[in-house]
């Protein structure tokens, strides 16, 4: 009996076994935990929204965010610290909140603004984000929005679609290659805007040091504002047809340098001391001294000579295809301030330039 029971469980055995084994073929394997970057204790993900809106508050750190094509948030820190994620309840979320702190036990709330020495975020690339920092350095890449606040530390930003607004008190900032409105202010600190283009009508570009210099090269805007206190401003590139260049500096020079076919009208003005140079042809152009005396500026065909006025100096006609400074303007101390006013082409575009103290410098490319 006990041998005709041994038999027959054998032969259930081989008759399942093949099944058995078949079925553990078809098991899926356990998911694989994805290993954590190097230099990143801590990790979070969240699924957001293509165009979802993420937003940081750092005391001290840098913070890095990068777009990618995934629906999703990925933040990662540094340390041992806190990190979290906070969302509406809703899936995927329209808003994505990153909390982090250098305190394992802190408890993370809305607004709360941690600290870490480095925080990566990847967002999508649709992704509207919002970084404040203290102090720290900022890099935003490849997503649609930025807009940037630090008080101590360098702004790069690049590869946005739909605008940038960054303000700094201490630190450079640099755009580039991106569209949409760009505002750009810092206090103390450099700013360089370069391959920038507009993605609407309307959308203006404008960067604003107190204390530092402001470089505009390749920009496609046709709306286009540039300020320094003490620095001065270089704008490198072609003139939007119809635009409007405005560019001012209290202590410091300003130098477009353009195309030799570029066309607008122009309206230069210094005040105090420095010179008004420049090397296209200005037509009907104007130079007006304190007391009201005007000197023809040179043009093709030369105006007849006119009356001298002290300190103003205007260079002689100069035959065409030559490239030499067509108008040299010196402002003595003692004059409160001169202007030339004319057009050069067409007139296409407007241009602005003053410096209360400074060169205005207009150079062929």
């Amino acid at each position: 009996m006990k041998l005709a029971t041994l038999t027959i469980l054998f032969a259930l055995v081989l008759a399942f076994a093949p099944g058995a084994t078949a079925r553990q073929q078809q098991r899926p394997a356990p998911a694989k935990q994805e290993p954590a970057a190097e230099g990143f204790a801590l990790e979070r993900r969240a699924d957001a929204e293509a165009r979802a809106v993420v937003s940081l508050c750092v005391n001290e750190g840098d913070v890095i965010v990068r777009g990618w094509e995934r629906n999703e948030v990925r933040a990662r820190a540094e340390g041992h610290g806190a990190l979290r994620l906070l969302t509406p309840n809703v899936r995927p979320a329209p808003r994505v909140e990153v909390l982090v702190s250098e305190d394992r036990e802190a408890e993370l709330g809305p607004g709360d603004c941690g600290s870490n020495e480095t925080v990566e975020l990847n967002v999508p690339r649709g992704a509207t984000v919002e970084v404040e920092v203290r102090t720290g350095h900022v890099e935003v890449s490849d997503v649609s929005e930025a807009r940037v606040k630090v008080l101590s530390g360098d702004v790069d930003v690049r590869r946005l679609s739909r605008g940038v607004e960054v303000s700094c008190l201490s630190g450079d900032v640099s755009v580039s290659d991106s569209s949409g409105p760009v505002r750009v202010t810092t206090i103390s600190g450099d700013v360089e805007a370069r391959n920038l283009r507009a993605s609407a009508a309307g959308d203006g570009l404008e960067a604003k040091s107190v204390s530092g210099d402001v470089t505009f090269e390749g920009v496609a805007h046709g709306n286009v504002t540039g300020s320094a206190t003490s620095g001065s401003l270089l704008y490198t590139g072609a003139l939007a047809r119809g635009g409007s260049y405005d560019f001012r500096t209290i202590s410091g020079d300003v130098t477009l340098e353009l195309p030799a076919n570029a066309s607008f009208n122009l309206h230069a003005k210094v005040v105090v001391s420095g010179e008004i140079v420049t090397d296209f042809p200005v037509k009907t152009a104007a130079i007006t001294s304190p007391n009201g005396t005007a000197v023809t500026a040179t043009a093709p065909p030369p105006a007849p000579p006119a009356p001298p006025v002290p300190g103003v100096e205007v260079a002689p006609p100069v035959p065409p295809g030559q490239t030499k400074k067509v108008v040299k303007v010196k402002i003595p101390k003692e004059h409160e301030s001169a202007r030339l006013d004319g057009t050069v082409g067409g007139g296409d575009a407007v241009v602005n330039l003053s410096s209360f103290s400074g060169s205005l410098h207009l150079r062929k490319r």
